[in-house]
Protein backbone atom coordinates (compact mmCIF):
# COMPACT_ATOMS: atom_id res chain seq x y z
CA UNK A 1 0.00 0.00 0.00
CA UNK A 2 1.61 3.54 -0.81
CA UNK A 3 0.64 5.09 1.97
CA UNK A 4 1.95 8.56 1.27
CA UNK A 5 2.77 10.52 -2.31
CA UNK A 6 5.07 13.74 -2.11
CA UNK A 7 6.45 16.46 -0.74
CA UNK A 8 7.78 17.88 -3.89
CA UNK A 9 8.76 21.12 -3.56
CA UNK A 10 9.74 23.12 -6.53
CA UNK A 11 9.29 26.21 -4.71
CA UNK A 12 10.49 27.53 -6.20
CA UNK A 13 11.49 27.96 -3.79
CA UNK A 14 13.19 30.05 -4.66
CA UNK A 15 14.38 30.09 -1.49
CA UNK A 16 16.43 32.20 -1.23
CA UNK A 17 15.33 31.09 -3.26
CA UNK A 18 15.40 31.41 -1.25
CA UNK A 19 12.75 30.15 -1.76
CA UNK A 20 10.79 28.53 -2.62
CA UNK A 21 9.05 25.80 -1.46
CA UNK A 22 6.06 25.10 -3.25
CA UNK A 23 4.05 22.59 -1.32
CA UNK A 24 2.59 19.48 -3.52
CA UNK A 25 1.32 16.51 -1.98
CA UNK A 26 -1.35 13.56 -2.94
CA UNK A 27 -3.60 12.05 -0.42
CA UNK A 28 -1.97 14.25 2.20
CA UNK A 29 0.26 17.42 2.72
CA UNK A 30 3.62 18.13 1.82
CA UNK A 31 6.49 19.32 2.65
CA UNK A 32 7.34 23.12 2.03
CA UNK A 33 11.16 22.30 0.60
CA UNK A 34 13.49 23.87 -1.40
CA UNK A 35 14.96 21.28 -3.56
CA UNK A 36 17.20 22.99 -5.88
CA UNK A 37 15.50 26.34 -6.30
CA UNK A 38 18.51 27.99 -4.91
CA UNK A 39 22.56 27.16 -4.82
CA UNK A 40 24.86 29.10 -7.15
CA UNK A 41 26.36 31.80 -5.20
CA UNK A 42 23.80 30.97 -2.63
CA UNK A 43 25.27 32.63 0.50
CA UNK A 44 25.99 35.72 -1.29
CA UNK A 45 23.52 38.32 0.00
CA UNK A 46 23.37 41.45 -2.61
CA UNK A 47 23.88 45.08 -1.61
CA UNK A 48 21.23 46.85 0.57
CA UNK A 49 18.20 47.46 -1.70
CA UNK A 50 14.75 45.95 -2.40
CA UNK A 51 14.93 43.29 -4.90
CA UNK A 52 12.21 41.34 -7.08
CA UNK A 53 13.40 37.63 -7.74
CA UNK A 54 11.27 35.62 -9.80
CA UNK A 55 11.78 31.54 -9.86
CA UNK A 56 10.21 29.30 -12.84
CA UNK A 57 10.27 25.76 -12.04
CA UNK A 58 8.55 22.87 -14.48
CA UNK A 59 8.50 19.49 -13.18
CA UNK A 60 7.45 15.92 -14.88
CA UNK A 61 7.65 12.69 -13.58
CA UNK A 62 6.19 9.55 -15.12
CA UNK A 63 7.23 7.40 -12.35
CA UNK A 64 5.68 6.90 -8.86
CA UNK A 65 8.02 5.41 -6.23
CA UNK A 66 7.46 2.94 -2.66
CA UNK A 67 8.49 2.85 0.00
CA UNK A 68 11.56 0.66 -1.45
CA UNK A 69 12.14 2.64 -4.17
CA UNK A 70 9.90 0.40 -6.87
CA UNK A 71 7.80 1.85 -9.47
CA UNK A 72 4.24 1.99 -8.59
CA UNK A 73 2.18 0.01 -11.46
CA UNK A 74 0.05 1.52 -13.53
CA UNK A 75 0.09 4.77 -15.73
CA UNK A 76 1.06 7.82 -12.67
CA UNK A 77 2.22 11.09 -15.01
CA UNK A 78 2.14 14.35 -13.22
CA UNK A 79 3.46 17.79 -14.82
CA UNK A 80 3.91 20.89 -12.39
CA UNK A 81 4.69 24.33 -13.57
CA UNK A 82 5.18 26.91 -10.63
CA UNK A 83 5.82 31.05 -10.73
CA UNK A 84 6.92 32.16 -7.34
CA UNK A 85 7.28 35.89 -6.96
CA UNK A 86 9.76 36.75 -4.32
CA UNK A 87 10.49 39.94 -2.00
CA UNK A 88 13.68 40.49 -0.55
CA UNK A 89 14.60 43.28 1.87
CA UNK A 90 18.43 44.28 2.54
CA UNK A 91 18.28 47.30 4.55
CA UNK A 92 21.53 49.73 5.17
CA UNK A 93 21.03 49.90 8.49
CA UNK A 94 24.08 47.40 10.16
CA UNK A 95 23.09 45.57 13.42
CA UNK A 96 27.00 45.43 13.86
CA UNK A 97 30.00 46.19 12.61
CA UNK A 98 29.84 43.33 10.30
CA UNK A 99 26.67 41.81 10.87
CA UNK A 100 22.90 42.89 9.18
CA UNK A 101 19.66 41.87 9.20
CA UNK A 102 17.03 41.19 6.17
CA UNK A 103 13.87 39.79 4.93
CA UNK A 104 11.96 37.95 2.56
CA UNK A 105 8.44 37.23 1.20
CA UNK A 106 6.94 34.80 -1.53
CA UNK A 107 4.14 33.32 -2.24
CA UNK A 108 4.04 30.58 -4.77
CA UNK A 109 1.45 30.13 -7.84
CA UNK A 110 1.05 26.78 -9.37
CA UNK A 111 -0.75 24.53 -12.15
CA UNK A 112 -0.71 20.90 -11.85
CA UNK A 113 -1.61 18.31 -14.40
CA UNK A 114 -2.23 14.86 -13.56
CA UNK A 115 -3.07 11.88 -15.09
CA UNK A 116 -3.24 8.72 -12.91
CA UNK A 117 -4.54 5.39 -13.52
CA UNK A 118 -4.53 5.27 -9.52
CA UNK A 119 -7.25 7.98 -9.14
CA UNK A 120 -4.80 10.62 -8.10
CA UNK A 121 -6.65 14.05 -8.58
CA UNK A 122 -5.36 17.69 -8.40
CA UNK A 123 -6.82 20.88 -6.92
CA UNK A 124 -6.33 23.18 -9.47
CA UNK A 125 -7.13 26.70 -7.71
CA UNK A 126 -3.53 28.00 -8.09
CA UNK A 127 -2.15 30.02 -5.18
CA UNK A 128 0.09 27.92 -2.69
CA UNK A 129 1.45 29.31 0.74
CA UNK A 130 2.60 32.73 1.77
CA UNK A 131 6.25 32.31 3.50
CA UNK A 132 8.27 34.93 4.92
CA UNK A 133 11.96 34.68 6.55
CA UNK A 134 13.96 37.41 8.42
CA UNK A 135 17.63 36.32 7.49
CA UNK A 136 21.04 37.90 9.30
CA UNK A 137 24.51 37.68 7.23
CA UNK A 138 27.96 38.84 7.54
CA UNK A 139 28.61 41.77 5.73
CA UNK A 140 32.46 40.64 4.75
CA UNK A 141 33.51 37.29 3.85
CA UNK A 142 35.54 35.48 6.35
CA UNK A 143 39.44 34.58 5.29
CA UNK A 144 40.29 31.60 4.89
CA UNK A 145 43.79 31.71 3.50
CA UNK A 146 45.26 30.99 0.05
CA UNK A 147 42.52 32.66 -2.08
CA UNK A 148 39.49 31.63 -0.58
CA UNK A 149 36.99 33.46 1.21
CA UNK A 150 33.57 32.01 3.03
CA UNK A 151 30.00 33.44 2.90
CA UNK A 152 27.10 32.98 5.67
CA UNK A 153 23.51 33.45 5.76
CA UNK A 154 21.30 31.84 8.29
CA UNK A 155 17.47 32.58 7.89
CA UNK A 156 14.12 30.89 9.33
CA UNK A 157 11.14 30.55 7.50
CA UNK A 158 7.77 30.05 8.08
CA UNK A 159 4.80 29.09 6.12
CA UNK A 160 1.52 30.15 6.68
CA UNK A 161 -1.53 27.97 5.78
CA UNK A 162 -2.78 30.40 3.30
CA UNK A 163 -2.82 28.42 0.06
CA UNK A 164 -5.86 26.64 -1.68
CA UNK A 165 -6.53 23.41 0.23
CA UNK A 166 -9.40 21.30 -0.89
CA UNK A 167 -9.20 17.63 1.34
CA UNK A 168 -11.17 15.63 -1.87
CA UNK A 169 -8.00 16.46 -3.77
CA UNK A 170 -4.82 14.10 -4.00
CA UNK A 171 -2.53 17.42 -4.60
CA UNK A 172 -3.25 20.23 -3.48
CA UNK A 173 -0.99 23.68 -3.73
CA UNK A 174 -1.42 24.22 -0.04
CA UNK A 175 -0.47 21.75 2.72
CA UNK A 176 -2.62 23.25 5.01
CA UNK A 177 -0.28 23.51 7.77
CA UNK A 178 2.19 25.57 9.66
CA UNK A 179 6.06 24.83 8.43
CA UNK A 180 8.88 26.00 9.82
CA UNK A 181 12.45 25.63 8.48
CA UNK A 182 15.22 27.25 9.36
CA UNK A 183 18.71 27.37 7.42
CA UNK A 184 22.26 28.03 6.93
CA UNK A 185 24.09 28.31 3.50
CA UNK A 186 27.64 28.71 2.76
CA UNK A 187 29.21 30.11 -0.11
CA UNK A 188 32.89 29.56 -0.64
CA UNK A 189 35.20 31.71 -3.49
CA UNK A 190 37.89 30.48 -4.33
CA UNK A 191 40.97 31.43 -6.96
CA UNK A 192 40.50 30.66 -10.77
CA UNK A 193 36.72 31.57 -11.08
CA UNK A 194 36.00 28.46 -8.88
CA UNK A 195 32.84 28.42 -6.20
CA UNK A 196 31.19 25.85 -3.96
CA UNK A 197 28.20 26.45 -2.15
CA UNK A 198 25.62 24.25 -0.27
CA UNK A 199 22.76 25.22 1.97
CA UNK A 200 21.59 22.97 4.50
CA UNK A 201 17.75 23.03 5.91
CA UNK A 202 15.59 21.38 8.50
CA UNK A 203 11.74 21.61 8.11
CA UNK A 204 9.13 21.32 10.90
CA UNK A 205 5.50 20.41 10.30
CA UNK A 206 2.25 21.30 12.13
CA UNK A 207 -0.81 19.59 11.50
CA UNK A 208 -3.01 19.43 9.07
CA UNK A 209 -7.07 18.92 11.14
CA UNK A 210 -8.63 18.09 7.85
CA UNK A 211 -7.09 15.04 5.83
CA UNK A 212 -8.88 12.65 4.42
CA UNK A 213 -7.93 9.20 4.41
CA UNK A 214 -8.92 6.58 2.60
CA UNK A 215 -11.63 5.31 4.67
CA UNK A 216 -13.62 8.62 4.04
CA UNK A 217 -13.34 9.93 7.36
CA UNK A 218 -11.30 13.27 8.52
CA UNK A 219 -7.87 13.06 10.71
CA UNK A 220 -5.17 14.68 12.08
CA UNK A 221 -2.27 14.67 9.79
CA UNK A 222 1.30 15.57 10.75
CA UNK A 223 4.18 15.11 8.35
CA UNK A 224 7.46 14.31 9.64
CA UNK A 225 10.51 16.35 10.12
CA UNK A 226 12.97 16.70 7.37
CA UNK A 227 16.70 17.60 5.93
CA UNK A 228 17.60 18.69 3.16
CA UNK A 229 20.46 20.47 1.07
CA UNK A 230 21.36 21.77 -2.34
CA UNK A 231 24.90 21.95 -3.32
CA UNK A 232 26.60 23.67 -6.46
CA UNK A 233 30.13 23.72 -7.71
CA UNK A 234 30.84 26.36 -10.38
CA UNK A 235 33.42 27.89 -12.58
CA UNK A 236 33.66 31.31 -14.17
CA UNK A 237 34.30 30.87 -18.23
CA UNK A 238 36.89 34.16 -18.45
CA UNK A 239 37.50 33.56 -22.35
CA UNK A 240 33.52 34.84 -22.67
CA UNK A 241 33.04 36.51 -19.26
CA UNK A 242 34.38 36.54 -15.90
CA UNK A 243 30.54 36.95 -14.95
CA UNK A 244 29.04 34.09 -17.04
CA UNK A 245 29.18 30.39 -14.74
CA UNK A 246 28.83 27.00 -15.83
CA UNK A 247 28.36 24.11 -13.47
CA UNK A 248 26.81 21.19 -11.12
CA UNK A 249 24.06 21.68 -8.60
CA UNK A 250 21.73 18.99 -6.75
CA UNK A 251 19.83 18.35 -4.12
CA UNK A 252 18.94 15.60 -1.50
CA UNK A 253 16.17 14.92 0.62
CA UNK A 254 15.86 12.92 3.54
CA UNK A 255 13.13 12.43 5.53
CA UNK A 256 14.30 11.51 9.60
CA UNK A 257 10.92 11.30 11.10
CA UNK A 258 7.65 9.00 10.46
CA UNK A 259 4.56 10.73 9.03
CA UNK A 260 1.59 10.89 12.17
CA UNK A 261 -2.06 10.16 11.67
CA UNK A 262 -4.07 11.04 14.96
CA UNK A 263 -1.07 10.66 17.18
CA UNK A 264 0.08 7.30 15.26
CA UNK A 265 2.81 6.69 13.19
CA UNK A 266 2.62 5.49 9.93
CA UNK A 267 5.13 2.97 8.88
CA UNK A 268 7.12 3.52 5.83
CA UNK A 269 6.31 6.90 5.17
CA UNK A 270 9.60 8.72 5.09
CA UNK A 271 10.68 9.64 1.81
CA UNK A 272 13.98 10.60 0.06
CA UNK A 273 15.44 11.85 -3.22
CA UNK A 274 18.71 12.54 -4.83
CA UNK A 275 19.25 15.00 -7.91
CA UNK A 276 22.18 16.71 -9.94
CA UNK A 277 22.41 18.56 -13.22
CA UNK A 278 24.34 21.56 -15.24
CA UNK A 279 23.52 25.01 -14.33
CA UNK A 280 24.14 28.41 -16.18
CA UNK A 281 24.65 31.69 -13.98
CA UNK A 282 25.17 34.83 -15.66
CA UNK A 283 25.13 38.27 -13.94
CA UNK A 284 25.06 41.53 -16.16
CA UNK A 285 26.51 45.11 -15.89
CA UNK A 286 23.71 46.20 -13.88
CA UNK A 287 23.59 43.62 -11.74
CA UNK A 288 20.60 41.69 -12.86
CA UNK A 289 20.71 38.00 -12.11
CA UNK A 290 19.90 35.25 -14.47
CA UNK A 291 20.66 31.83 -13.81
CA UNK A 292 19.02 28.02 -15.48
CA UNK A 293 19.26 24.92 -13.37
CA UNK A 294 18.44 21.73 -14.95
CA UNK A 295 17.48 18.24 -12.60
CA UNK A 296 18.04 14.52 -12.98
CA UNK A 297 16.19 12.72 -10.11
CA UNK A 298 16.96 9.42 -8.33
CA UNK A 299 17.28 6.98 -5.25
CA UNK A 300 13.13 8.67 -4.68
CA UNK A 301 11.05 6.68 -2.12
CA UNK A 302 7.66 7.50 -1.65
CA UNK A 303 7.61 10.10 -3.89
CA UNK A 304 7.74 10.75 -7.67
CA UNK A 305 11.20 10.47 -9.79
CA UNK A 306 11.22 13.05 -12.86
CA UNK A 307 13.36 15.80 -14.21
CA UNK A 308 13.21 19.15 -12.94
CA UNK A 309 14.04 22.94 -14.62
CA UNK A 310 14.40 26.27 -12.88
CA UNK A 311 15.03 29.52 -13.34
CA UNK A 312 15.63 32.32 -11.75
CA UNK A 313 16.05 36.65 -12.15
CA UNK A 314 16.92 38.95 -10.02
CA UNK A 315 16.13 42.38 -10.30
CA UNK A 316 17.05 45.73 -8.12
CA UNK A 317 14.03 48.12 -7.62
Amino acid sequence: MWNKVSKTSILVILTVFFFLGTAMAWNEPVLNLNLGNTNVLDAMVPPPGVYLETYTAQYHSDEFKDANGQKLPFHNEMSLEVIVPQFVWVPKKKITNNLRLGVMALVPIANVNMDSDLGLTANNDNLGDLCIGPFIYGIKPITLGNGVQLHWVFEFDTYFPTGSYDKHKTINPSSNLWSFDPWISFTLIMPHGFSFSTRQQFTYNTTNNDYLWKDGRTYDLQPGMCYNFNYSIMKTVDFISPRLRLGIVGYYEKQLTEDQLDDSDMNNSKEQVFAIGPAIHYITKGGVVISLKNYFESKAENRPEGVKFVGRIVFRF
